[in-house]
């Protein structure tokens, strides 16, 4: 399957790309994208990737063709790129957030008008050996408690020679302005949808949320919970700055026992990880229609449970 990767950050060149490379039975890279002068050129010639197609902007990319689907990497909201690549016609990959507001993530429902389902969120835990395993064993209407831990260090990647281009940050608007928020997005949105896949629900309920503990401009810790059909949720983030290094548990508590779920660093992997399965679970998606475990529908509910904490915050949306 011919794929174009767009944006080419730390993401896409530690753990997209070189996934790419290793799954070469079932992807081919024909295709890459970044708005930064000479990215595009310097990972073709870092990943081996002669007579790739080079674009500096989405529009040449979409309308020059030469691939199949697209794996959409760049930072902050997806939603205009994700929503222009369906209109095209080609099936996404798309890195979480979808968007930053429900109307913004309605632009890809637009899209998709047929509801085909084109569309993959990139909830690499979701497809974790290990989640895969609870699943199987799991009955979600014995789930008492599920218990969420988050303690958050600044974000580390393996070493390299490499040193990304500073980007100016984009000036938050709306929902935005609160830092809560953007955790939610850009990072618990992932314990938001272990939390929708363990306890078999559509979407989270919010009913108490508290945060404290940010300063210069960092964020701090914030913890919310809420009910499931037959008990309840708790998350716990903490931004750590000094914190040796990241770690996230999730504990499963149900009438028969406990399923004790442990995440590392995300982007210091072995084999058979969570992203590894889901770019195969995205190949599947394209060339058999398989369902993904997060699509469309479920990247709008996060972002309504995003709104919901804050509601629960008693900060303005």
């Amino acid at each position: 399957m011919r794929v174009a990767v767009v944006g080419l950050g730390r993401v896409a060149r530690h753990v997209h790309l070189p996934l790419l490379a290793k799954l070469d039975r079932w992807f081919a890279v024909t295709a890459l994208c970044d708005s930064q002068p000479g990215y595009a050129d310097e990972v073709a010639r870092e990943f081996g990737l002669p007579g790739t197609g080079i674009f500096r902007d989405t529009r040449s990319l979409f309308d020059g063709g030469e691939f199949d689907a697209v794996l959409l990497l760049t930072s902050g909201s997806h939603a205009r790129l994700a929503a222009e690549a369906l209109r095209h016609g080609y099936p996404v990959f798309c890195e979480k957030p979808l968007g930053h507001t429900v109307e913004e993530a309605a632009l890809v429902a637009e899209a998709d008008a047929n509801g085909i389902g084109r569309l993959m969120l990139g909830y690499m835990k979701q497809y974790d050996p290990a989640v895969t395993a609870a699943l199987a064993a799991l009955d979600p209407k014995a789930v008492r408690h599920i218990d969420v831990n988050v303690l958050h260090p600044p974000e580390r990647f393996p070493a390299t020679d490499w040193v990304p281009a500073a980007a100016a940050p984009a000036a938050p608007a709306g929902p935005r302005v609160h830092w809560e928020y953007r955790v939610l997005l850009d990072s618990a949105c992932h314990d938001l949808a272990l939390i929708r896949l363990l306890a078999g629900v559509p979407e989270l309920e919010v009913d108490a949320a508290t945060s404290w503990g940010a300063r210069d401009g960092e964020p701090g810790s914030l913890e919310f919970s809420g009910p499931l059909p037959h008990g309840r949720y708790t998350v716990r983030w903490h931004f750590l700055p000094d914190y040796p290094e990241y770690e996230e548990r999730v504990r499963v508590h149900t009438e028969h026992g406990t399923s004790d779920l442990a995440f590392a660093n995300p982007y210091f992997f072995g084999a058979d990880s969570g992203f590894e399965r889901e770019l195969l679970a995205f190949h599947s998606l394209v060339t058999a229609g398989t369902a993904p475990l997060s699509g469309p529908a479920e990247g709008v509910a996060d972002i309504r449970t995003g709104l919901k904490v804050l509601a629960a915050l008693g900060k303005p949306a």
